[in-house]
């Protein structure tokens, strides 16, 4: 014997409440469905029909808070009533009188029912229907699971539905006047019928305010010039709170999407793009972030999705292929929008380039098709200033240091040498230049140390051979640094040394302490990877022969002075290049400042 399972309502209720919906507030969504639904099905039987909705607030004779919704709905029979507001899940969208499967309804009529428990112990419906010969009825429903159905053969009910609720103690905050006004402004504010909510206004009385516009803001008809892009920028100032920076038309009527993309008019991180998104202009979430693509982080959008499948709740979207499609779709749409616009050279394009920079660079790493568009029209910061990468290609190919200590290590001797380096040490740059670089057509490579020597001035053989010997005592007091010594003569001549790195050499120092200090079988892997003809040291300190500090130290005789002055200029050099002395360092350049010191002021024993 076969037996039907009992549901729990009190529990069914705490699971809605607790891990389907955001919170009760959702039970004024449910209702405004539940009407909205109605006064659709109504409209399909008899165009002409009314289609208003009217919610009031109050109190019952025993002092306790009230809410009551009124359409002019399709209504209900008794039949209809007992088997859809009485079992879970059945809807009368789903009803073969009004359209199995229909797209033009928004919920479940059971569902949506039972939420309204969550915030009232009994619930009321009046309805007739709009079919001929309908009997009015009354549905009383209870949270302890019982109900009533019974016909009210003799009362004068007009076609439509009434839904009255009656708070319970705990929860008679969420039926206040300005409560229910905000949450079904919130919900119902863009819907295409008449709804309204009864408001006290002081000396005068009740009055009913109507929360409803007869058309979405971005399709409806402004004949004065001008008065679309300031009704869409209020439109954002109410649902967003801020004035955009611009504004960007979205239309996808193959799934049934229009909207608007409004764009943020201070920078933001990726990551927080949060969408308002309606389904048959019903509110579905005002934090939906999967409409649009990631990198669309600059943009807060506002978008109604007729062909878009909602979660359980209701609030958010099922994230399957129609949304993905649709995604790609409305991001292709941002794309051609900012293809047209950056490259107008309105001010527009200025504002949004200096403001979201950031988002253009994170959207050319994504989408292949910007990556050109991005390296004609954003500045990156060069050694010549700002300048954008075709600028930079036009003298030549495009050199790159791969971080930002890198670029400052070399950019004032650069600069002065007339070689132009980009700093891509900022978030995207590098993966930027490296994309850039597999274009044809485009020249791009990081900068090598080789590349700042062959634009020093090398001296000539007779200065080579006059500071030979103290290059090569300099060489000797660095090996242990794993610096190499070099002259040159370079400008600016106030900088007296420079120190270049070998990032791969650097790393094949790293490794060699590895191996050293590694036994056995790991120590034979690592010899795998080391190149036994490569024994170039890792970083390099140049001399500027044009300084007079320099060359006053390579014509001083060896010894003590000669060691600490060329330990300071190394290390001051390793500070100027961005990197933080180590405690040896420090100590080292502590006693070469001594050593110095003592001379100057004749207790050197060198100079006495």
């Amino acid at each position: 014997m076969s037996e039907r399972f009992q549901v729990d309502l009190t529990g069914m209720v705490d699971l809605l409440s607790r891990h389907l919906y955001s919170g009760p507030q959702v039970f004024v969504r449910e209702l405004l469905q539940n009407a909205v639904d109605a006064l659709t099905a109504r409209r399909e039987l008899d165009p002409s029909a009314p289609a208003t909705v009217r919610i009031t607030t109050g109190t019952d004779p025993d002092g306790r808070a009230t809410l009551s919704v009124v359409d002019t709905g399709i209504g209900l029979t008794a039949a209809e009533a007992a088997e859809l507001l009485a079992t879970i899940g059945r809807s009368s969208k789903r009803d073969a009188d009004l359209g199995l499967g229909r797209s033009e309804f928004i919920g479940q009529f059971g569902i949506g029912m039972l939420a309204a428990f969550m915030v009232a112990d009994e619930i009321e419906v009046r309805s007739r229907s709009a079919r001929p010969g309908a009997v009015p009825i009354r549905w009383t429903g209870r949270a302890d699971g019982t109900f009533d159905v019974e016909e009210l053969g003799g009362e004068e009910v007009e076609v439509g539905t009434a839904v009255r609720l009656t708070a319970r103690s705990d929860t008679r905050h969420w039926l206040a006047n300005r409560t229910v006004v905000d949450l079904a402004t919130e919900y119902g504010g863009f819907l295409p019928f008449d709804v309204a909510v009864e408001v006290p206004v002081e000396g005068v009385g009740p009055l009913w305010q109507r929360i409803t516009a007869p058309e979405l803001p971005w399709r409806a008809e402004y004949p004065v010039p001008g008065e679309r892009e300031r009704a869409l920028d209020r439109a954002c100032e109410s649902l967003f709170g801020f004035t955009p920076l611009g504004r960007i038309d979205l239309d996808l009527p193959v799934a049934g999407i229009s909207g608007v993309a409004f764009i943020l008019p201070q920078a933001v991180s990726p990551g927080s793009g949060q969408h308002r998104v309606y389904t048959k202009r019903m509110l579905l979430g005002s934090r939906v972030d999967r409409i649009l693509p990631d990198w669309a982080f600059f943009t807060r959008a506002v978008i109604d999705a007729e062909g878009l499948s909602p979660t359980a709740s209701r609030e958010q979207l099922h994230d399957d292929e129609v949304l993905q499609a649709a995604r790609e779709a409305l991001g292709a749409q941002i794309i051609a929008w900012a293809a047209r616009t950056l490259t107008s050279g309105s001010r527009l394009a200025a504002d949004f380039i200096r403001t979201h920079h950031l988002a253009l660079r994170a959207l050319a790493v994504t989408e292949p098709d910007m990556l050109e568009l991005v390296a004609r029209v954003l500045p990156f910061e060069t050694t010549d200033g700002p300048l954008t990468l075709a600028q930079v290609a036009e003298r030549g190919e495009v050199v790159y240091s791969t971080t930002t200590e890198s670029f400052r290590r070399v950019a004032t001797v650069a600069r002065a040498q007339g070689l132009v380096v980009v700093n891509a040490g900022y978030v995207y740059d590098l993966d930027l230049l490296q994309q850039l670089a597999a274009r044809p057509g485009w020249k791009v490579r990081e900068l090598s140390n080789a590349d700042l020597v062959h634009v020093l001035r090398v001296p000539d053989l007779e200065r080579e051979l006059e500071v030979a010997d103290a290059v090569a005592r300099s060489r000797e007091l660095l090996e242990s640094a794993d610096c190499d010594v070099i002259v040159r003569s370079f400008e600016p001549s106030a900088v007296p040394a420079m120190l270049l790195r070998d990032s791969a050499g650097e790393q094949r120092r790293d490794l060699d302490r590895e191996r050293s200090a590694a036994p056995g079988l790991w120590s034979g892997l690592l010899d795998a990877f080391s190149d036994p003809e490569v024994s170039a040291r890792t970083r390099t300190l140049v001399l500027n022969d044009d300084s007079a500090v320099v060359r006053r130290l390579l014509a001083a005789p060896a010894g003590g002075v000669f060691d600490a002055g060329l330990n300071s200029l190394y290390l001051s050099a390793v500070m100027l290049a961005g990197d933080d002395l180590h405690s040896a360092e420090a100590v080292a350049l502590g006693d070469a400042l001594s050593v110095l010191l003592d001379a100057s002021l004749g207790d050197d024993p060198d100079t006495a």
